[in-house]
């Protein structure tokens, strides 16, 4: 079972992205919840629903079908593919998903991709292809795109992914993670890493002892496989080298470290065109006011509470 959301487009963050605003993404969808379980630790969503078109408001996959219908699928990690992605000179462009249809039939699924078509070379949507991991190997086939997903018709299930050729240039939408470490010196871990649930929830793992700081995302989306730097007047960044956003690797971070004076100034610079990519401005009085050891993602069960308060 799941629960149903009011019908309407799904509010989601990538629709905030400035450079493909003017792309259409007309068509209605119930948003969705599914149920989540673990089976052998790895997260699965389940979902029962009845004729009509939906969205998993958990990973944004979208289907169609015309009877009731019962599916579960998960999100796995992409890595296993790296060598096939290598032989065929492509990188992988959206989650890897596997969807398993327990009871009626789909007429469409609509899979996810992280691609900004406003700002991609033009070419991109017709170089685009769906491969698919199946008992008697890989296929790759041409898919139709639109705004944020791939629409396939009358889909065969599988291990499922998006891949583009190697030499095409392509930006994606992109997330951003920052994580103070420590306060004197001030020591900030700066994460910019494809749209990508699974890639942030590894990050999430490695920084759960850090203090995470909420920071609006980027409004533009980043050039993959080109190196940026990230520039803080006053701080010395590593790597100086910059970062160069790839997705079959895991995701790097830039490490700013500070005598906290002053407001923290951050822009992130485009290496190949020095084009200034994005900007932001941490405020000291905001860094001044965090204190983790009051922070509720301390106390975030009872027993956590109970530790805490026998340690204070």
């Amino acid at each position: 079972s799941c629960n149903l959301k009011s019908s309407g487009l799904n509010i989601h963050p990538l629709l905030k992205c400035q450079s493909c605003v003017h792309i259409a993404d007309p068509d209605q969808w119930v948003q969705t919840e599914p149920s989540a379980y673990s089976d052998e630790g790895v997260l699965k969503f389940r979902f029962s629903t009845q004729p009509g078109r939906y969205e998993c408001v958990r990973t944004r996959m979208r289907w169609v079908c015309d009877c009731d219908a019962t599916l579960q699928y998960q999100i796995l990690d992409g890595q296993f593919l790296n060598a096939e992605l290598e032989r065929l000179q492509c990188n992988r462009i959206a989650p890897v998903t596997d969807v398993t249809v327990i009871s009626g039939k789909l007429e469409e699924v609509h899979l996810p991709h992280y691609v900004c078509l406003g700002e991609s070379e033009a070419s991109l949507r017709d170089d685009v292809k769906v491969l698919s991991v199946k008992e008697e190997g890989i296929t790759v086939e041409h898919v139709h795109l639109t705004r944020f997903h791939a629409e396939i018709v009358r889909p065969s299930f599988s291990l499922k992914t998006l891949i583009v050729r190697w030499i095409m240039r392509w930006d994606e939408h992109c997330d951003l993670l920052l994580y103070r470490c420590s306060e004197v010196p001030l020591i900030l871990h700066v994460y910019f890493l494809p749209f990508d649930a699974r890639a942030k929830e590894e990050v999430e793992k490695i920084e759960k002892s850090s203090y995470s700081i909420l920071h609006s995302r980027p409004d533009r989306p980043f050039r993959m496989k080109t190196p940026h730097i990230l520039d803080v007047p006053g701080a010395s960044v590593h790597p100086k080298e910059g970062i160069t956003l790839r997705r079959e690797t895991d995701p790097n971070f830039f490490k700013i470290k500070t005598r906290l004076e002053n407001d923290l100034q951050m822009t992130l610079i485009r290496e190949e065109d020095k084009k200034i990519v994005w900007t932001a401005i941490i405020e000291k009085d905001e860094l001044d006011q965090i204190h983790p050891q009051r922070d509720e993602s301390v106390l975030n069960s009872v027993a956590d509470k109970a530790r805490y308060f026998d340690d204070h």
